[in-house]
């Protein structure tokens, strides 16, 4: 099962080697919609299994190959304040140096996090789980679970339309042309009120092209130069 989770990057800390940030990776107590159905984490089943997330790799998309690997999760706990289970991951710079470079975009277009795990479940409420990995993703379905690199125990995550992609529910509700890719509602590129974002065309060519999606890559880009040349936003 995949546990898919929103995030926004604050900052990112580093040294020569690496770089690493904080992972709010699951929400508890919380309905979470994932593709088998409604499940929901017991606090205190996170609590026993928190030390068990420790220690598994960090990969794009659920590509399950070493070669596939940016990184793994260094640390992990349960936070009582924000009721979830945080992670500490850390991505090696070597090999990673354009995910790295998409991580610091502002917005970045890398937008969640998404578990994979073995669950046992009983009407809906998980009994048991095992970690399997963790990965980047495009966006997630849990909006009140982030990645963050400084938190508090009174911080708050508030989405609006302003960055509408990030929430799940206007997502949803978004035109279908507010996409390049309108089949999948992927690579989101106008604002709420529908003008044309050049920072969402930037961001969507540097993930085509991280993908490999050349027609999505081509499309923002003609548009980026019909729209956006003189630094207009």
């Amino acid at each position: 099962m995949l546990i898919q989770c929103g995030f926004k990057l604050e900052s990112i800390v580093e040294d020569d080697e690496y770089i690493e940030f904080t992972v709010r990776a699951i929400t508890a107590d919380t309905p979470i919609e994932t593709a088998k159905g409604i499940v929901v984490f017991p606090s205190e089943l996170l609590k026993g299994k928190a030390h068990t997330l420790a220690g598994i790799p960090l990969l794009l998309d659920h590509d399950w190959r070493v070669e596939k690997i940016v990184g793994v999760v260094v640390q992990s706990w349960y936070d009582e304040a924000q009721k979830a289970l945080l992670a500490r991951v850390r991505i090696t710079k070597q090999g990673n140096e354009k995910l790295i470079s998409l991580l610091r975009l502002e917005p970045s277009p890398i937008r969640a996090v998404s578990v994979g795990a073995k669950v046992v479940k009983e009407d809906n409420i998980v009994k048991d789980l095992e970690f399997k990995e963790l990965s980047l993703v495009l966006y997630g379905a849990d909006p009140s679970a982030q990645i963050l690199s400084k938190y508090s125990d009174e911080e708050e995550i508030k989405l609006s339309t302003a960055e509408w992609w990030d929430d799940p529910d206007l997502r949803e509700k978004a035109p279908s042309d507010y996409f390049l890719d309108p089949s999948s509602r992927r690579y989101p590129y106008k604002t709420w009120d529908g003008k044309i974002s050049c920072e969402r065309l930037k961001a969507a060519m540097s993930l085509a092209g991280l993908h490999g999606h050349r027609q999505i890559y081509e499309r923002a880009k003609r548009l980026y130069e019909r729209h956006c040349k003189g630094g207009a936003e």
